[in-house]
């Protein structure tokens, strides 16, 4: 591999399906009854109504804004210098690293097909880690990590012609080509 190729970064953002839809709808609900709950607190104490409502407002602002960003959810992976490395990046703003992987010890690297998970699953990973923006993606692949002393994990992410090129260079005993059936 060239210098130009031996870095690569995916990000994928998580479309608002079905059930992200629900968890928005439940989350404003939550906020509403939240703030409900300051007024009727504040409708029982006359004397300290102001405050209380101002109090509510803040509290139910700051509720807000804490845990929103959990509702825009993308995942970058990176492939560079023979390793695999899986984030979850919250409101384009925080970022947690889920996983680091070395590509010489990945144990699969395969299109995400029935076949394929169940021979995932015979590895027994720890973890399952879903790197897509929808279960109908297209190239959906999976991995299997796991070195000596490392924990097994499988990650479901979507590929493309590149990052798999760079998979299948790094490793390719375990990469399985896909077939057009």
């Amino acid at each position: 591999m060239n210098s130009n190729s031996q870095t690569y970064d995916k990000i994928i953002k998580v479309s608002d399906g079905g059930k992200i839809k629900l968890k928005k709808v439940l989350a404003v609900t939550g906020y509403a009854v939240f703030f409900s709950i300051w007024l009727i607190f504040a409708l029982n104490n006359p004397s300290i109504f102001v405050p209380l409502v101002a109090a509510g407002i803040l509290c139910t602002i700051m509720l807000m804004l804490i845990s929103w960003k959990y509702f825009n959810v993308e995942y970058e992976y990176s492939i560079w210098y023979g390793s695999f490395e899986l984030a979850k990046i919250y409101a384009k703003k925080k970022r947690k690293n889920l996983l680091s992987a070395d590509l010489k010890e990945l144990l699969l690297i395969a299109p995400a097909d029935e076949e394929y998970v169940n021979r995932a699953a015979h590895f027994e990973p720890k973890s399952t880690f879903y790197a897509i923006s929808s279960k109908n993606a297209e190239n959906i692949w999976i991995l299997v990590t796991g070195g000596k002393d490392e924990p097994r994990n499988l990650v479901f992410f979507e590929a493309d012609e590149r990052s798999l090129a760079m998979l299948k260079a790094a490793n390719p005993s375990v990469f399985v080509k896909k077939i057009n059936k």
